[in-house]
């Protein structure tokens, strides 16, 4: 930091204490940088950064009572110059992508983040540089491109059968999760793995863990 300039102030919005408590020891010795607060939740959040008007808002995407790509959205529509940097705790291809760049995040990253990325994606953020997570520009250049992964023709019902086949559940208990028969349940594996264009259950498991669709 220069002479006379002063630090990035950044505010940390995460329903979880120990998320807060890591995310505040990864900033705490950086000397252009200044923690001004803390919220608990999506409303806390909005009512913080217009009460403190951080510079950076490091937001979680999954909260109660709003969630961080509402609170960006409503952040931006009241005029506040805070800046969103959103953090999840996996990126896949279920971001709600367009969403989030509709509520004008500057940043999404992974909670796991290392301190000395963490930092830069708050410094490029503050200077007016997005910072994305590489599995989010990926998407982002499909999106340029037009290009589609075989998984966004699915349905959301079909999308959940998919995640309840990479759990490892039968059709049975698929059926009874989701309140469906097991004709019904088959008729959808059936249709899932024609759509994303493979010949089992274990390819499908397998697809969903490695496009961040399941764990």
């Amino acid at each position: 930091m220069t002479r006379g300039s002063r630090p990035i102030r950044v505010a940390i919005a995460d329903d979880h204490a120990i998320v807060r408590e890591g995310l505040r020891t990864l900033l705490s010795d950086q000397p252009d940088i200044e923690l001004i607060g803390e919220a608990v939740d999506g409303e806390d959040a909005v009512s913080l950064v217009a009460r403190e008007t951080p510079d950076i808002v490091l937001m979680d995407v999954a909260m109660p009572e709003l969630d961080g790509i509402a609170a960006a959205d409503r952040i931006g529509k009241a005029g506040l110059p805070t800046r969103v940097v959103l953090l999840t705790s996996a990126i896949g291809d279920d971001l709600r992508l367009q969403e989030a760049l509709d509520a004008g995040v500057m940043g999404y990253l992974l909670k796991d983040v290392s301190r000395d990325e963490l930092t830069r994606a708050i410094r490029s953020a503050h200077g007016g540089a997005p910072a994305f997570h590489p599995s989010v520009q990926k998407q982002l250049l499909r999106r340029a491109t037009g290009e589609r992964l075989a998984h966004e023709d699915l349905t959301p019902r079909e999308l959940d059968i998919l995640k309840e086949i990479a759990a490892g559940k039968s059709n049975k208990s698929i059926a009874c999760e989701l309140g469906l028969t097991e004709g019904t349940v088959k008729g959808y594996v059936s249709t899932v793995l024609s759509k994303l264009g493979v010949n089992d259950r274990t390819q499908a498991a397998l697809y969903a863990v490695k496009n961040g669709l399941a764990r």
